[in-house]
């Protein structure tokens, strides 16, 4: 087993002691580990408190950016559609995982309904990232 997935697994634990489910992850940039951390969704009655987004803030936070291009993540659960997403923003390239999800659970969709003639938001996206474009320049 790989020396990193085994900090994984050992962060997995700590998720016991508060009764969550015991998922590890832990980010390592250039062999080394930048971060890791564990499962706090019970501990902390917080919905979004995975093990992946858990060490993903923490290594941006260590690292002062939230591009972690050039680090692995090695997690105990193969990540769930929200870690994914979160996994991708922070252009995390390769996520290696030890367990497969068997079956994920079925919840129900919230309905989602676009809100219409409402142009200031639209607005000031557009003008946020042509504001970011111009300073590239």
């Amino acid at each position: 087993m790989d020396k990193y997935m085994e900090l994984a697994i050992i962060e997995a634990k700590k998720s016991l002691k508060t009764d969550d489910v015991p998922i590890g992850a832990v980010i390592v940039e250039n062999n080394k580990v930048i971060s890791k951390s564990h499962n706090t969704r019970e501990k902390t009655h917080m919905i979004t408190r995975h093990a992946e987004i858990n060490a993903i803030e923490k290594a941006c936070k260590k690292k002062k950016t939230w591009h972690l291009n050039d680090c692995i993540l090695y997690v105990t659960l193969e990540p769930c559609k929200m870690c994914l997403e979160v996994i991708k923003q922070a252009r995390i390239k390769k996520v290696i995982y030890s367990t497969s999800q068997e079956k994920i659970e079925k919840l129900p969709q919230p309905e989602l309904i676009k809100q219409k003639n409402v142009e200031n938001s639209s607005i000031l996206l557009k003008d946020f990232f042509k504001n970011k474009r111009n300073k590239k320049k």
